[in-house]
């Protein structure tokens, strides 16, 4: 049955928070509209990640979404070197340092411009990538495999990624950023890693934001909060980042 069209469907720009998950702005959203309408997402963030998100409502609008998951991706990272976690990000343990102040901002530099247009990206153990029919980060959290038998796993799962640009916006031993301008399925964790590895180095992504995703950009987001209350008070979008178009 076709579902028809009302006022509420759409598409939604939100601005996550770090600290909550993409699936907790979801549900506020989907709380607020009511547990009848259809609501889909063009990509999750990590919990300890911010930034945009783009939300469907409405079958009209929800069956887009595959285009705008295959938009090139725009972030800011910052990375800590010698600090590995092994989740590659804040909310892992740590599993290797190094004291040694030995990398300069210029090894960075040199780092970042040896990436080229695309390279060989292994992906992080803690993701969502699917081994059996299980997404990764379940069967490391289980304990069950080896760290050698779970670094083969993602070996074979290696894949072709694009970088259309890529930036150091600001270095201060031990901490780097950059902007990266990417290709769907572009892990920035596993990217601020093999920075640090061609510097001869490992490293963390300490923060991460999403900025833009194809045309649309965080700048022109609201807040997942925001956004619920002005539906729940005004029955309405009008003021919202909301958009009936067709996604490009």
């Amino acid at each position: 049955m076709t579902e028809q069209f009302n006022s509420s469907h759409g598409i939604l720009l939100v601005e996550k928070q770090p600290g909550v998950s993409s699936y907790d702005c979801i549900r506020q959203i989907k709380r607020a509209i009511g547990p009848k309408q259809k609501i889909g997402h063009a990509g999750t963030l990590d919990p300890f990640a911010s930034g945009l998100l783009i939300i469907g409502i409405g079958r009209p609008y929800t069956k887009q979404l595959g285009h705008a998951m295959a938009y090139p991706k725009e972030y800011v990272a910052q990375g800590k070197l010698n600090v590995l976690t092994d989740t590659l990000d804040p909310t892992g343990q740590i599993i290797k340092t190094c004291d040694k102040e030995t990398i300069t901002e210029k090894q960075v530099r040199a780092a970042l411009e040896s990436f080229g247009s695309s390279y060989e990206q292994v992906p992080p153990i803690y993701s969502a990538l699917k081994y059996q029919g299980h997404s990764l980060y379940r069967v490391a959290r289980k304990g069950k495999m080896s760290s050698e038998e779970l670094q083969k796993i993602i070996n074979a799962k290696k894949r072709t990624v694009h970088i259309y640009s890529l930036t150091l916006l600001n270095f201060q031993f031990p901490y780097f950023t950059i902007k990266a301008h990417v290709s769907r399925g572009t892990y920035i964790r596993c990217l601020v890693n093999d920075i640090a590895v061609r510097c001869n180095s490992f490293a963390t992504t300490n923060a991460l934001e999403r900025s833009a995703i194809g045309p649309f950009t965080l700048d022109s987001s609201a807040k997942c909060d925001y956004i619920a209350a002005h539906w729940l008070s005004q029955n309405s979008w009008d003021g919202a980042p909301f958009y009936r178009q067709e996604l490009p």
